[in-house]
């Protein structure tokens, strides 16, 4: 689903409208993913007591309070990316590794509800047939691919990603901020951009989310339509 620079161009030429409205359908979906993302971490954290979110204008769909330039142009190319971290102040809540736990694993919960909502729905458009099924299916794989990948990137437990704090809290109780000095933390998470902006991370991304997918549209397929 995924292309260069090249290929667009490539599309554009050969079907401009067609290609015009994948890249309409792929922005929408990708908003939707990110900001639900975020929202999901920062409605937790206010359940938890922490209002450092919503002061901070972080619970709203405004893209502009939650997109990050480079993660967007990662996931937009590359199948894997982010959005600004919420901010959270873990003083606030009433149990605090309970609660990290809860708001890290959050933005996580969100993307694999979104998931399973849009492949459930993309299974039932077989019912159905004409060309505004077919948009719909289009923009459903598109939203249940950006929404697995999301949720499998942010699995990965190296900082700031939502996997890094699951671990830290579940295994280290938090500790493991306290042991890394932020240099360390900081040559850690510009390691990992690297990684992610030259590609290498896409193509293993793309296994395990496609397993997840053949899947779970497998089981939908079977529940539905009994096949």
């Amino acid at each position: 689903m995924f292309r260069n620079i090249g290929g667009w161009i490539s599309s554009l030429r050969q079907d401009p409208l067609g290609t015009i409205l994948e890249i309409v359908f792929m922005i929408v979906a990708l908003l939707l993913s990110l900001i639900l993302h975020e929202i999901g971490h920062g409605f937790v954290a206010l359940k938890c007591g922490d209002p450092t979110a919503k002061m901070s204008g972080r619970l709203s769909l405004d893209p502009r309070k939650h997109l990050d330039p480079i993660g967007m142009i990662c996931m937009f190319f590359l199948g894997i990316g982010w959005a600004k971290p919420v901010p959270i102040n873990p003083y606030y809540f009433r149990n605090r590794n309970r609660d990290m736990i809860l708001v890290s694993f959050a933005g996580i919960f969100v993307n694999l509800i979104l998931f399973l909502l849009s492949t459930f729905l993309w299974v039932l458009c077989f019912r159905g047939n004409g060309m505004l099924v077919q948009y719909a299916q289009q923009f459903l794989m598109i939203l249940l691919s950006y929404n697995i990948s999301l949720a499998v990137f942010n699995l990965v437990p190296v900082p700031p990603l939502d996997g890094y704090r699951l671990v830290n809290q579940i295994f280290f109780r938090g500790e493991l901020d306290r042991r890394m000095n932020p240099r360390t933390m900081q040559m850690i998470h510009f390691a990992f951009l690297f990684i992610c902006l030259s590609g290498v991370l896409s193509r293993a991304f793309s296994i395990v989310c496609n397993f997840f997918f053949q899947n779970v549209a497998g089981l939908f397929f079977r529940l539905l339509f009994g096949m």
